[in-house]
């Protein structure tokens, strides 16, 4: 079995090997000695710069986050449940005068008509953002809901008639 030496495997850095092996000998021990302690300096700066400091960034950085992270979660936790709406009492009577009253307030004019199926309610002409918070506010505040919504757009900008379906 053939050995393999370092010039079978690589041929074309062989010249450079053996020019460098040649200023190696060229040299004093004292200039070995010197260029032996500069090479072990340079390889310790070289682990130090590239290996070391940029994991200790890392850890530091990695440090800060977690302390960040568990301060967000402690915040969190003292709020309270995230998505949770203060109790609102709830409207009592009957569904037609919970639609008239909460419509009241919120400038629309309902037409209410109770049939087979629920309570119909029917609004004329009304600005399409106190319809929609008119319809989230009796949601939120009775039993009632809205299972069917037909909207049409008025000719004044902004303004809409609506047709609700309404069950408790």
């Amino acid at each position: 079995m053939r050995q393999l030496d370092f010039a079978t495997l690589f041929p074309t850095f062989e010249p450079a090997r053996q020019k460098a092996i040649g200023l190696w000998q060229a040299r004093s021990r004292r200039e070995q000695w010197l260029l032996g302690g500069l090479a072990a300096i340079l390889a310790l700066y070289v682990l130090v710069a590239m290996v070391i400091l940029p994991i200790q960034r890392a850890r530091a950085q990695a440090l800060s986050d977690i302390r960040t992270y568990e301060s967000l979660s402690a915040r969190l936790r003292s709020a309270g449940p995230i998505g949770q709406a203060p109790a609102q009492p709830q409207a009592s009577g009957s569904p037609a005068a919970i639609l008239s009253a909460s419509a009241a307030r919120f400038g629309v004019v309902p037409v209410v008509n109770e049939d087979g199926e629920g309570i119909r309610v029917t609004v004329a002409d009304a600005p399409y953002e106190s319809l929609l918070r008119w319809i989230a506010e009796v949601e939120q505040t009775s039993r009632l809901r809205v299972v069917r919504l037909r909207l049409d757009r008025r000719p004044s900008s902004g303004f809409v008639s609506a047709e609700l379906m309404v069950r408790a």
